[in-house]
């Protein structure tokens, strides 16, 4: 199982490991250079003294005199020796005697150099812990004629003094360090709980997760998403939007007036208000656009747009109306046929055994009409199954239901769906039949022919007719002469015909009745 590490650790490790690896190179750094400097200056520092020490007079006199003044020559390296704070200084006559000054460090020292060439020059000696560094510097007499080197100045540094010194500055730095280190822990954990408050108490795990699902919701959401920030770039399209809006391809930056050509839509998504369910004409595509602000602090940062294509939700309806079309159309024909049933088991238990068969020969003659006119007729089955269920319904409301024998259709091409005739015939029929309710003839006409270029339905009711001037406005949406909260019936109808390349024809007169003529191209 992978472990999860939290924001904080990540940070607190992250900063912790990086104050210790710049402290780290630093001190290093820092422990080198120093060494080196201290070192060289203290080599220079040996070589120096010496070779001041080799001039003084103190010395000088104390070789040119037989004896020597080692008195003063030891007066003079005391003090020097407390000046430059050496290990130790000393003097040796060219018998490599010594003469003044403090014992050496080590035993083992080599002045042949100066003695015989008479050179100032450093060296080390010793190892590790015992090493010493020296600078030596020939005493050279002046004769008048001649020079003479007559002895050595020897000035020695313990180094073990020196590393010491470096040591404790190393030391003084680490404390500081810790400090800093100290500082680094405190201000990342500042910092990773600031950056959980602004991610919401989120760990940057549950983030990746959160968007992961997220991501999976809207690549799956049917209908088309585009979010945009405050400078209308695009920063989030699903599949479906891209599908929708004809989209092939887009940059991560790209803005969205340089993927989407229509104007319309651009104001949408431009406007500072809500948009809720604003139908728009994209291409060949009718849309259903919502927009919602995204706000921060009250302040709008971007937006967010849904799109419907209209013909699928369309597609859905007609589906759903087709069902229930159906439906309504068994439950009439059940219900007719439960009530015919009632009746002639009523006859039977009376004995009226005559009237009952005669009722029944009455209904299968009837039927046999219907369908022999329906199935001889009309041979296309999608019609034929809207009729039959209309015939139940027609018996149900006690309406005459009369389908003309001169009525002739072959089946139709597939350019006629079943949902468009159910929508077109079922509306007009139900309608003609809400009429003829109302009339004392209670009658409703049914004419279907082919002949021509053209499907002919026409459907004649008995009803009041429709009132002068309303001709046209009864197939706008929500207008009907049946009340409140209806009026989408024959709008439909208006708008499936159209769709098929058809147009509507009516013919009403007041108190004698409606005829709807519908003309369908083949």
């Amino acid at each position: 199982m992978k472990v999860q590490f939290t924001l904080q650790t990540k940070i607190l490790g992250l900063i912790f490991f990086l104050i210790l690896l710049v402290i780290g190179v630093l001190t290093a750094t820092f422990a080198y250079n120093e060494t080196k400097e201290d070192v060289k200056q203290a080599e220079e520092l040996a070589l120096q003294t010496a070779q001041t020490l080799s001039f003084m007079p103190a010395v000088q006199e104390g070789f040119r005199e037989q004896n020597g003044n080692r008195q003063n020559m030891n007066l003079v390296i005391t003090k020097m020796m407390d000046q430059v704070d050496a290990s130790s200084i000393f003097i040796e006559n060219r018998e490599k005697k010594i003469i003044a000054g403090e014992k050496p460090i080590s035993r083992s020292h080599e002045t042949y150099k100066a003695l015989v060439f008479g050179s100032s020059y450093i060296t080390h000696v010793g190892k590790k812990e015992e090493e010493v560094l020296r600078g030596i510097a020939p005493i050279i007499l002046d004769h008048g004629d001649y020079t003479k080197v007559e002895g050595a100045v020897v000035v020695e540094f313990q180094m073990l003094e020196i590393r010491n010194r470096i040591s404790g500055e190393v030391k003084g730095m680490a404390m500081t360090s810790a400090i800093v280190l100290l500082i680094g822990v405190v201000g990342s954990i500042v910092l990773a709980r600031n950056i959980r408050k602004d991610t919401l108490g989120l760990e940057p795990y549950e983030i990746a997760l959160l968007f992961r699902e997220r991501n999976a919701i809207l690549q799956s959401v049917k209908e088309g998403i585009i979010a945009i920030d405050q400078y209308g770039r695009v920063t989030m399209m699903n599949k479906s939007a891209q599908q929708i809006l004809d989209i092939s391809s887009r940059d991560e930056v790209q803005k969205i007036n340089e993927m989407i050509s229509s104007d319309t839509i651009l104001k949408l998504m431009e406007s500072k208000k809500d948009v809720v369910n604003e139908e728009v004409q994209y291409k060949d595509r009718t849309l259903i656009v919502n927009t919602q602000p995204v706000l921060e602090d009250g302040e709008r940062v971007g937006k967010v747009a849904t799109f419907r294509d209209k013909t699928e939700m369309k597609k859905m309806v007609d589906a759903f109306s087709e069902v229930k079309q159906y439906s309504e159309d068994l439950r009439a024909q059940a219900h007719e046929f439960t009530n015919k049933l009632y009746v002639i088991l009523g006859l039977i238990q009376l004995g009226k055994k005559e009237e009952a068969i005669q009722l029944i020969q009455e209904e299968t003659k009837s039927q046999e009409h219907h369908g022999e006119l329906i199935f001889n007729s009309i041979q296309d089955e999608k019609i034929q199954a809207i009729l039959l269920g209309k015939l139940a319904k027609a018996s149900e409301k006690k309406i005459v239901f009369h389908i003309e024998e001169e009525s002739s259709v072959s089946p139709l091409s597939e350019k006629f769906k079943l949902a468009p005739l159910i929508i077109i015939l079922g509306n007009i029929l139900d309608n003609a039949f809400d009429a003829a309710a109302e009339s004392e003839e209670k009658k409703v006409t049914f004419f279907a022919t082919d002949f021509g270029n053209d499907v002919l339905f026409e459907i004649t009711d008995s009803g009041k007719g429709i009132p002068n001037g309303m001709e046209e406005a009864i197939f706008e949406k929500g207008v009907s002469l049946k009340g409140e909260k209806r009026g989408y019936g024959l709008a439909n109808v208006k708008e499936e015909v159209e769709l098929l390349g058809g147009f509507i024809e009516l013919t009403s007169t007041e108190e004698e009745g409606t005829v709807f003529s519908v003309f369908l191209p083949k």
